[in-house]
């Protein structure tokens, strides 16, 4: 690949004193990501991501403070904290989180790439260390610069702040590729296909050329522009591209001409039964 890019795979996991790894990716979509879980280990994660478990385990749910509750809520997050723990004194147990559509996962390390911005619900689940240190998910402003930019980055004003802790879980669609910038060093991406960026990064956008181009192009007017240093997370096939190829259907409700025409349309049905 060029220079600089990375076509993304999962990294491989940390492991147990015993060999166990601390997650796994099982699938290549709609993917799970399942944690073999020590006795008095935990995970969090977002409303309904629990696939299946082992019976040794339990479920804690919780607000985590009207400030924090608030931020989760604002950046794409559930109204309630839940945990997972593994409750037996000596047995290994088990947990799968699944997203809430087709995609697949991507862990990342918090203590290599720190704070990061990621898109509103791009959130899967988190790791808690042996320590209690947890992921912290709240609001995050858009680094944005300018007004413009603010409001065709691609990125909503609020974005999914994710911090601290061992590995958190995004959801991605796709493929993903990361691409570090230097200091200085900038990229043009389209505004559908990102996924986070690492808080250092600075955001701007830039239009895509002419009257024709902007019109005629398919690239809509601007595209976004990332500076570094950081990272950034590209997904070929975001959310709302899908969304996009399956618009919302329109539905009208009749009058009694459009009952009128419903009537002949079940009359040329029934007929054609009859025959």
């Amino acid at each position: 690949m060029l220079p600089g890019f990375e076509l993304w795979l999962p990294p491989k996991a940390n492991t147990y004193e015993d060999g166990l790894p601390v997650w796994e990716i099982l699938g290549s979509d709609a993917q799970y990501v399942q944690f073999p879980l020590k006795a008095g280990r935990k995970v969090t994660c977002f409303s309904g991501a629990m696939a299946y478990m082992s019976d040794n385990m339990k479920m804690d749910v919780a607000l985590a403070g009207l400030m924090k509750t608030f931020g989760r809520l604002a950046g794409g997050g559930s109204l309630f904290k839940i945990t997972y723990t593994n409750t037996s004194d000596d047995e290994n147990g088990y947990i799968a989180m699944t997203p809430d559509y087709p995609g697949i996962i991507v862990p990342i390390s918090m203590s290599e790439s720190g704070e990061i911005l990621a898109q509103r619900d791009s959130f899967l689940c988190s790791t808690i260390d042996e320590s209690g240190v947890e992921t912290e998910v709240g609001a995050g402003f858009n680094p944005s610069g300018s007004i413009v930019s603010f409001c065709c980055s691609g990125f909503d004003f609020i974005m999914q702040k994710v911090e601290n802790g061992e590995w958190a879980f995004l959801i991605a669609m796709g493929t993903v590729i990361t691409k570090v910038l230097d200091a200085g060093e900038s990229i043009l991406v389209d505004t559908e296909s990102v996924l986070a960026i690492q808080s250092s990064v600075k955001v701007e956008v830039k239009k895509v050329g002419g009257i024709a181009a902007m019109c005629c192009a398919g690239q809509g007017l601007f595209n976004t522009r990332f500076e570094g240093p950081g990272k950034v997370w590209l997904q070929s096939m975001s959310i709302d591209k899908l969304r996009k190829l399956f618009p919302p259907k329109v539905v009208q409700s009749g009058g009694g001409g459009d009952g009128g025409d419903g009537g002949d349309d079940g009359g040329d049905w029934g007929d054609g039964g009859g025959d």
